[in-house]
């Protein structure tokens, strides 16, 4: 499945690097894509545990998720 993740800009800008090492590193996560212009981040990913664990590192990272389309619909509160 492929998705993007509208991150909130941080006054210190999106730091394209060191995403693209971070998410490259999980397994089931492919062809991350970093637009920096638009503060978004595009992956292919194979199951829901991998979304979240993009959603976690991402957090970890500093960066605050502010649109998430696969949680519209979802009873769970993400974290």
């Amino acid at each position: 499945m492929k998705t993007t993740f509208e991150l909130q800009y941080r006054t210190s800008g999106i730091n394209k690097k060191l995403i693209l090492e971070n998410l490259k590193t999980l397994e089931n996560v492919w062809n991350v894509s970093v637009q920096p212009e638009t503060a978004s981040v595009s992956f292919e990913y194979l199951t829901e545990g991998d979304l979240e664990l993009v959603q976690r590192e991402l957090h970890e990272l500093g960066y605050a998720i502010i649109n998430n389309t696969h949680r519209f619909d979802s009873p769970r509160k993400p974290f």
